[in-house]
């Protein structure tokens, strides 16, 4: 049963019970007033006629747009966003289904209009772009549905990247591969390299397009070739170099570019396998690659050591599970209790909460609290506060030391804008009082809210 006034809500539904003639009859007088709207109009009303119409609706507009010379005025920008995006759903949408070979030329001459149209725009949200980019996007299903040349599509490609001084097809060749027969790679690759061994200094989009091509071609060396020995030093690199040779069967030549981009806590790594410190992207990737390098040569115990090692320096969770997951039965429990101990013990207490919460095992990171709640960090509420509700339904003192952590902090540094949050824990800690038996060591309830005083803004 409809709620009076639920008709008067504008939905596909309601407009549908004022017929076809009376909305055809409103949205001709809306289009009057509106030109997106009439345009949007007249290209459907081509569609219906046939793939050719709506090509010469779209083309007429096209032309518009790219013998444009003027700037888009801020107070136009919304509408032209609109706009592109009806050029972009018209061709990627109606044209591509009636008559994909034809969607695919005119997407190619939408993206070309990319370079122009952005010098006209002041794009600062990115809107603008984001139309072209995600047209590039459309350009791999459309491209496998026209099923032409793929040689012709290579060199389409090709001409694009080349020209490409907005960095609108960093992902093309990713995203038209599998529209690629091993021609079509082979034409297009042979073409980039010809432009980077010409430029002597390729652009980094031409570049990772080679690399994409090697990839889908299974050519680890060719991989390696776009790339310069001071840039094989880096941990990111090393990690890419060797990822591509452990899936080839080549994991000692992985392990060497492993250890020539060793990141500096791995300098010492011929000596010992201990000093492990990932956490940043880069030192992840090549530790990751570092560890399947390792197993794929059969060193599975020094992989081992490493993720222990890696668990204990940074506690990390994944690392830890991927080492106890290779141990036997048994051996694995011993293994989980020796590490959750070294967690509770861990100098850093937030680096622990974190941890135990998301092992996740509530019950330790109770525990942590009300051993070392002296060392609670008040001032990380997002942190704290996720923390507290995760504690409250089992453990609610260790939830109202956490509050308390919090609600002192805004006190003591007279934080105002966290005065509201502060009453909020104030009237948690209140539903929670009645659910501690036994307060031990620990203030009270009502001691702490009297020392505190009852409201922070009091």
């Amino acid at each position: 049963m409809k709620r009076p006034g639920s008709r008067k809500t504008v939905t596909a539904a309601n407009l549908a019970d004022l017929g076809a003639e009376r909305l055809a009859e409103i949205l001709v007088e809306v289009a009057e007033a509106q030109p997106t709207i009439k345009r949007r109009l007249r290209m459907e009303l081509a569609g219906e006629v046939g793939p050719e119409d709506l090509a010469a609706e779209i083309a007429k507009r096209l032309a518009a747009i790219e013998t444009r010379r003027s700037r888009v005025h801020w107070r136009k920008y919304k509408e032209f966003v609109r706009d592109l995006s009806l050029q972009r759903a018209m061709i990627s949408g109606k044209m591509a289904a009636q008559k994909p070979a034809l969607a695919l030329e005119f997407l190619w001459r939408f993206l070309d209009m990319a370079e122009g149209v952005l010098r006209l725009t002041k794009d600062e949200k990115g809107e603008v772009e984001a139309v072209f980019l995600g047209a590039v996007e459309d350009l791999g299903p459309i491209a496998a549905a026209a099923k032409g040349s793929t040689t012709a599509l290579a060199e389409r490609a090709f001409q694009a990247l080349e020209t490409d001084e907005d960095e609108i097809f960093v992902r093309l060749v990713e995203i038209i591969l599998p529209a690629l027969d091993a021609e079509g790679i082979a034409r297009l690759r042979q073409l980039l390299e010809a432009a980077i061994a010409r430029r002597g200094r390729p652009k980094p989009a031409l570049r990772a397009a080679v690399q994409a091509l090697a990839d889908a071609q299974g050519d680890v060396d060719g991989f390696i070739a776009t790339i310069t020995a001071s840039e094989a030093l880096q941990p990111w690199t090393g990690a890419q170099i060797a990822s591509r040779l452990t899936a080839a069967g080549r994991a000692t030549e992985a392990l060497a570019a492993l250890k020539r981009s060793a990141p500096p806590a791995f300098a010492d790594l011929a000596r010992s396998q201990a000093r492990v410190v990932a956490s940043a992207p880069s030192l992840k990737a090549w530790e990751d690659a570092y560890l399947d390098a390792l197993e794929a040569n059969g060193q599975a115990d020094a992989a081992q050591a490493v993720r222990w090692t890696a668990f204990e320096q940074r506690l990390s969770a994944d690392r830890l599970r991927a080492y106890l997951k290779r141990l036997p039965d048994f051996d694995d429990v011993v293994a989980e209790d020796k590490a959750m101990a070294f967690v509770a013990a861990f100098k850093s207490f937030p680096a622990a909460l974190r941890f135990f919460l998301a092992w996740p095992t509530v019950s330790q990171a109770a525990a942590l609290v009300l051993a070392r709640s002296d060392e609670i960090d008040g001032d990380d509420y997002e942190g704290l506060e996720a923390a507290a509700l995760a504690l409250e339904g089992r453990h609610p003192l260790a939830a109202s030391l956490v509050y308390r952590a919090m609600i002192a902090r805004t006190l003591r540094f007279n934080r105002r804008d966290r005065f509201a949050d502060a009453e909020r824990w104030i009237a948690d800690l209140a539903t929670l009082a009645p659910q501690i038996a036994e307060f031990g060591d620990f203030e009270t309830h009502s001691d702490f809210v009297g020392r505190v005083g009852h409201s922070p803004q009091a």
